[in-house]
């Protein structure tokens, strides 16, 4: 009966390599931080003051607002921010609805969708939906932040064609 101590040992082996595994992040505890996120994200939104949200990213995160540069650190993001907000634009609406969170070790990810109404100071009240992706990252205090978020519109660009009727000055032209 020589294969019970080799049985023994895969098995200790293998509980040791078991034991060795990052342990699995709290999923319910990510959830609820993913969601009081975008609902602060909401209230600075519809407020225009961003004070609140800015507790949720981390001091290094990124932010990549579509047709803009990077902009980078939570000071930052805060300035980008409070411009956006005090631009003159005032957003009268706005909703996030997670589509997949998920999450392993240290790293999570979340993807979603987004509605918004939006008064412009000389374009009037619009509507907008798209789509975002946040990357979430567990902090050393058990803490979820946002290390990085970029977003986009689902709506049409203007027409790229000359308008009828208008000249097309490029035409012509060395």
């Amino acid at each position: 009966m020589r294969a019970a101590p080799a049985f023994v040992i895969i098995v200790l082996g293998c509980l040791f390599l078991a034991s060795c595994a990052p342990p699995q992040p709290d999923m319910t505890a990510l959830r609820k931080t993913v969601d009081e996120f975008n609902a602060a994200t909401k209230d600075a939104m519809l407020s225009g003051n961003s004070d609140k949200v800015m507790t949720y990213y981390e001091d290094t995160a990124l932010e990549m607002a579509p047709n803009m540069a990077l902009v980078t650190g939570k000071a930052a993001i805060k300035e980008f921010q409070d411009k956006m907000f005090h631009s003159g634009m005032k957003i009268t609406a706005a909703a996030f609805k997670t589509l997949e969170l998920e999450a392993g070790g240290k790293i999570a990810y979340e993807v979603g969708t987004y509605e918004m109404s939006i008064t412009m100071p000389q374009g009037g009240e619009m509507k907008d939906q798209g789509k975002y992706i946040a990357i979430w990252r567990h902090q050393t205090n058990g803490s979820w932040k946002v290390h990085a978020e970029t977003w986009n519109s689902n709506m049409p660009l203007p027409p790229m064609e000359p308008q009828e009727g208008k000249k097309d000055e490029t035409k012509g032209k060395k």
